[in-house]
């Protein structure tokens, strides 16, 4: 393929650098900002590469680059998928929606390398527009306007906000350490921005942000170990060891309140309240809160009265999470060992009382770090998943039962999969498989990327896949900076638990930083 040579001024080349250079930077604003900024961004850089023309040069370079090849073979996959899928809409969309796996990475590699001096500012591009976020969302956490803490994330969803904010943390540490290690003020900026962040990412109440943080952590720290001496490094795994056990023992004692027993003898249930009303009783529910069953000596006529005497929002109506206010009243008394009687309501405080309208389940959440409160909801979802085979309502359950569909769909097309735009199909395919309680819906997936790739391109496809991922950073050495290892642990881990690349922001997020990293280059 012969293109024409047009030789640019050295002008107008100095502009169209800074114009790339303009919307990598409006990109990595918009990643934690602004669906639209992705958007603008991405059109800006492709009509760039347009007006600059110099097409046998860009040819040239993409083509010389294998690992760029590699990696964009991944979108290859998706066009190859969608001759055998049957729903050719959502297919065609989904290429849409993956475009940027190609087109900016072929923008990235083609293109003359940036000003020098100036892909180091990227990053802090990426972190001012968090830190600007982070503002928003302590305005909404300040004035009380969210019922739930994924609304502190008002402009991309709280999970992907979450994974930016750690990375950003790393990022900044870099900077402070290598980048800008020679101008005390930036440094001092970038230590800043990595404590302000951390903070914000405590706050965002995220737990698979904090446990890819602190994956991202172990990670980094077992590399630094074994770069030390003998000596070192057996105390320090010797340490290891110890914080590994001691978590081991914290979740096993979690997990014991989760599983244990207390109501044992419910042969013999009363069957009146103090006040003579009749209770509701069903022992058969394996619902329990501390140990203590929640269906079980439950006067409804006692507790209404009460309730409503003292909340302003009705006993038969909703909380502010858009929950029944009774059964979460049910599980919160049940909690404190307490019978759902007038009697038992005289012992609820004000704080019970608020907390229940919040939506809050068990008294210990009121006492608890928020982390203990998450994980222990974690386990009490998995545990009743086991006994009750019912997800309904709890997003760790339903990723079970997601992921086992996904299984049943795999095994259905192990080779080629379902094709590109089959993924609702093949969902629903694999809930009916398992005998789902959950009524199917447009948004239910595997959320879990590598079954998801399974799913729609089989197993030989989702293979092909992670080594089209893998292979450029190795060849390229982009492990030898810290911040890359980061961004490949933070990506690795997320995309066990979620459909990272299934969303504009999230697919921005990775086709972005995979370019930063493996293949964006500056001038010498």
């Amino acid at each position: 393929m012969s293109f024409p040579v047009v030789h640019l001024s050295s002008k107008r080349r100095i502009i169209h650098r800074w114009i790339y250079f303009g919307g990598l930077a409006l990109l990595a604003i918009g990643l934690p900002s602004s669906v639209f900024l992705m958007s603008v961004s991405q059109i800006i850089l492709f009509l760039n590469w347009l007006a600059e023309a110099q097409f046998r040069e860009k040819y040239r370079r993409f083509f010389d680059n294998r690992a760029a090849l590699i990696f964009t073979s991944i979108y290859l996959v998706h066009i190859l998928a969608l001759f055998y899928s049957s729903n050719w809409d959502y297919g065609v969309s989904t290429l849409r929606t993956r475009l940027p796996i190609f087109l900016l990475t072929l923008i990235v590699v083609s293109s003359a390398p940036l000003p020098k001096q100036s892909k180091k500012w990227l990053p802090f591009a990426f972190a001012g527009a968090i830190t600007v976020v982070s503002l928003f969302s302590i305005r909404i956490f300040l004035t009380g306007d969210f019922n739930d803490y994924r609304e502190l994330s008002p402009f991309v969803s709280h999970i992907r906000l979450s994974l930016m904010v750690v990375l950003s943390v790393f990022l900044m540490l870099y900077s402070a350490k290598r980048t800008f290690a020679n101008h005390k003020g930036l440094s001092m900026l970038s230590y800043g921005l990595a404590i302000w962040h951390t903070a914000y990412l405590l706050m965002l109440y995220s737990l698979s942000g904090l446990l890819v943080f602190a994956a991202v952590i172990a990670v980094l720290t077992a590399i630094l170990i074994l770069k030390l001496p003998r000596v070192w490094r057996a105390a320090f795994f010797s340490a290891g060891l110890l914080l590994f056990f001691g978590g081991l023992v914290f979740l096993l004692s979690l997990w014991s309140n989760v599983t244990k027993v207390r109501d044992k003898d419910i042969a013999k249930l009363e069957q009146q309240s103090a006040l003579g009303t009749h209770y509701t009783h069903d022992p058969k529910s394996p619902f329990r809160e501390n140990g203590h069953l929640v269906y079980i000596y439950i006067a409804e006529e006692e507790l209404r009265k009460k309730w409503n005497m003292v909340s302003e929002l009705d006993y038969d109506g909703y909380n502010r999470r858009g929950e029944p206010v009774k059964h979460v009243l049910f599980r919160y008394m049940a909690s404190m060992g307490l019978r759902k009687d007038a009697e038992g309501f005289a012992q609820l405080t004000e704080r019970d009382i608020e907390a229940v309208e919040e939506g809050i389940t068990n008294v210990r959440y009121t006492q608890w770090p928020w982390i203990v409160t998450r994980l222990h909801q974690t386990l009490w979802e998995l545990h009743h998943y086991r006994i009750a085979r019912n997800p309904s309502g709890h997003s760790f359950a339903m990723r079970l039962e997601f992921w086992q569909a996904a299984l049943k769909a795999i095994e259905k097309k192990p080779l080629l999969g379902w094709g590109t735009g089959d993924i609702r199909e093949a969902s629903f395919y694999g809930l009916e498989k398992i005998n789902s309680p959950l009524t199917f819906e447009r948004w239910m997936k595997p959320h879990n990327q590598y079954l998801s790739f399974a799913v729609l391109f089989g197993i030989p496809g989702m293979l092909w896949i992670i080594f089209a991922m893998v292979y450029p950073p190795l060849k390229n050495k982009c492990y030898q900076h810290f911040p890359c290892i980061a961004f490949f642990v933070i990506l690795t881990i997320s995309m066990l638990n979620e459909d990272t690349i299934d969303t504009q922001a999230g697919l921005s997020f990775f086709v972005f930083f995979y370019n930063y990293f493996v293949f964006l280059k500056e001038e010498t």
